[in-house]
C-alpha cells in the first residue's frame, strides 16, 4: 500500500489512523446535512426553478452510488406523485435513450463530483431534447452544474474523503425534493414536514445505531467475508448502495437483491462465512421478510435485520437493529442507511482496516485500476 498516494486523497488533513475516522464524521454529519437540504432558502430556489413544471414522467440518472441515490429518488417520485419515474444508469441512458425524454419529462442527474462523464453526457442529451434538467452535485462549478437547467449543490459540498457516505443520502433527498416540488403546494408542504421530522429522528437515534453497529460487527468479526443484502422499494436502493460499500471498503464480495429475488437461488451460497443484511420497513412486505429471515436462520449464515418492526417474530439467532416507522415509506431509506453504514464502519475497524481507504488499496498487485477505468477529468 502506497501511503504517500493514500495521503494525497486527504487534502484537508492527515490520514487518520484510529477511530473516529473520516467516515465516522460523515455519518455523524448526515442529520445536519439533510436539515440543510431542507432549509427554506434551498426549497425556495427549487420551487422557483420548477414553478409551472408539471412533468408527465421523471427520469433519474447516475452511476455507482449516485445511481443508487437515483433509484431511491425515482421510487419516491413514483409512489408519491403517481407518475412514471425511472432510474437509469447514465451510460445506458446515453447509449440507449429510454422513450419519453422530451419536453414533458423531468430529468434529475446526480454526480457528487459533478464530473462523471457519462452522467454529464446523459444530462446534456436530455436537455437537447427539451427535457427539464436538474443536476445534483457537490460542486457548483462542475460540468454537471454548469450545463443543467437548474443546479442543486450539496450544502456540505464534496465529502472528505471522497467516500460518498453522507452524500449518498443528501443526493437522494435532493432528488426526492426535486420531484416533490412539481406536486401541489399542500403535498409539497406535507412531504417537507415529514422529511424534517425524519431528520430530527436521525439525531435522536444516532448513538443507538452506533452501538448496534459495534455490537453486530463484533459478532461478525472473524466470521463473515461474503455478503448478501436485500430489501424492497427504497430499501432495495439501500441494499445496492451498502452492498457496493461492502465491496469498496472491505474488498470482499457482496451482492444485493430485491426481496423477491432473494428467494430465487441465493440461498445456495449460504455458508457460515456469509453475512446477510435484510432491510425491512414496508408493512406490506413484513410477512415475506419474516419468512425469509426464518428460512435464513436454518442455515449457518449470519443475519442482521434492520427493521421498523422489531417484535415481528424474527428468529432469535438474528441480530436486530430497530429504526422508526416513517410515513411516507421512501423516508425510511435514511435511518436504515445510517444503521447499515455504522455496521460497515465498525466491521472494517474490527477487520483491521481503515474505513476511509478503499479495499483495493490494500492490494497493490491490482495496479492502478481506477486510473485505467477513469482517465483524468472523467469522474
Amino acid at each position: 500500500m502506497d501511503l504517500a498516494k493514500l495521503k494525497a486523497k486527504f487534502p484537508n488533513g492527515e490520514l487518520r489512523q484510529s477511530h473516529p475516522f473520516y467516515m465516522a464524521d460523515a455519518i455523524q454529519d448526515i442529520p445536519g446535512c439533510l436539515e440543510a437540504c431542507l432549509a427554506d432558502d434551498v426549497l425556495a430556489l427549487l420551487q422557483k426553478a420548477l414553478s409551472g413544471i408539471q412533468p408527465q414522467r421523471i427520469f433519474t440518472v447516475g452511476c455507482g452510488t449516485s445511481y443508487n441515490a437515483a433509484q431511491a429518488a425515482a421510487y419516491a417520485c413514483q409512489t408519491q406523485l403517481g407518475i412514471p419515474a425511472i432510474a437509469c444508469d447514465a451510460y445506458d441512458f446515453e447509449l440507449d435513450l429510454p422513450p419519453g425524454v422530451d419536453s414533458q419529462a423531468l430529468v434529475i442527474s446526480i454526480s457528487q463530483s459533478g464530473q462523471s462523464l457519462t452522467t454529464c453526457l446523459a444530462q446534456e442529451k436530455a436537455r437537447s431534447l427539451g427535457a427539464m434538467t436538474v443536476g445534483i452535485s457537490g460542486k457548483p462549478d462542475s460540468r454537471l452544474a454548469q450545463n443543467a437547467a437548474f443546479a442543486l449543490t450539496d450544502p456540505y459540498l464534496i465529502e472528505i474523503p471522497f467516500g460518498k457516505t453522507r452524500s449518498y443520502l443528501s443526493s437522494a433527498l435532493l432528488g426526492m425534493l426535486t420531484g416533490m416540488m412539481t406536486a401541489a403546494p399542500a403535498q409539497q408542504d406535507a412531504f417537507i414536514l415529514q422529511a424534517r421530522a425524519m431528520a430530527a429522528l436521525l439525531r435522536q437515534n444516532m448513538q443507538y445505531w452506533e452501538q448496534s453497529g459495534r455490537s453486530v460487527a463484533a459478532g461478525w468479526t472473524g466470521r463473515t467475508c461474503h455478503y448478501i443484502l436485500a430489501g424492497f422499494g427504497a430499501q432495495q436502493a439501500n441494499a445496492a448502495e451498502i452492498g457496493l460499500k461492502f465491496i469498496k471498503v472491505l474488498g470482499e464480495s457482496a451482492t444485493s437483491f430485491g426481496l423477491e429475488e432473494f428467494t430465487h437461488g441465493p440461498n445456495a451460497s449460504f455458508r457460515k462465512d456469509m453475512g446477510i443484511v435484510l432491510f425491512q420497513t414496508d408493512e406490506r412486505t413484513l410477512e415475506k421478510a419474516v419468512r425469509i429471515a426464518q428460512g435464513t436462520a436454518l442455515s449457518q449464515a449470519a443475519l442482521v435485520v434492520i427493521t421498523s418492526q422489531a417484535n415481528a417474530g424474527w428468529p432469535q439467532t438474528a441480530w436486530k437493529i430497530e429504526i422508526p416507522q416513517l410515513d411516507p415509506q421512501p423516508l425510511s431509506l435514511f435511518p436504515a442507511a445510517v444503521a447499515a453504514q455504522y455496521l460497515l464502519y465498525f466491521l472494517a475497524i474490527a477487520k483491521g482496516m481503515n474505513p476511509d481507504i478503499n479495499g483495493h488499496d490494500f492490494h497493490p498487485e491490482l495496479g492502478d485500476i481506477y486510473d485505467s477505468f477513469f482517465p483524468p477529468g472523467t469522474h
